[in-house]
């Protein structure tokens, strides 16, 4: 009964009600709308941070590798002997490289991957070739100030680009790698 009488009274107080109903319907889907922003701009983010740790954890894996590869078989007093034989095989092999133009350490320690099958060789310097364009390709670009690409850089960037993808189906056609 006393709600009557006030909408007699205050006609306009249905229109305030109702707007004021539509006022917090619309801040409550506004607030959900701005949460699932805030929850995608994080995912975003989390997912740029996990890339850049994933970078960053195999450069670290491959220095540590590296660092292992080289170093000693031996503990510290009987390493000495063999850098010293190391160093002494070194000059050899130098001198020989002199004189002869043609002499190569065989047995030397090589950090890559070595293919079983000899022709694969080429496979490969072509795929590190191509990779190692479109990487540094990718970097200058990135440094550029101005964002202007020529027909001949787009050319280019495309050559690259078959090269690297022949190169990655010759390796899985072939697929007889030893690491």
């Amino acid at each position: 009964m006393r709600v009557e009488i006030y909408f007699k009274s205050y006609p306009d107080a249905s229109w305030s009600i109702a707007t004021h109903i539509l006022l917090a319907a619309h801040m409550l889907f506004v607030n959900i709308l701005l949460i699932d922003l805030l929850i995608a701009i994080f995912s975003k983010r989390f997912d740029q941070v996990d890339e850049d740790t994933k970078n960053i954890w195999h450069s670290q894996q491959y220095v540590f590798t590296r660092e292992y590869f080289i170093r000693s078989p031996f503990f510290p007093p009987i390493s000495l002997i063999y850098d010293v034989c190391h160093l002494c095989r070194m000059m050899i092999f130098a001198i020989g490289r002199i004189c002869s133009k043609n002499s190569a350490d065989r047995r030397a320690k090589v950090f890559k991957i070595i293919p079983i099958n000899k022709d694969f060789i080429k496979d490969w310097y072509e795929f590190e070739g191509a990779s190692t364009y479109e990487y540094t390709h990718a970097e200058a670009k990135a440094s550029k100030s101005t964002s202007l690409t020529s027909i001949q850089d787009l050319h280019l960037d495309n050559i690259g680009k078959i090269k690297e993808t022949n190169a990655i189906i010759k390796m899985f056609q072939m697929n007889q790698l030893v690491i």
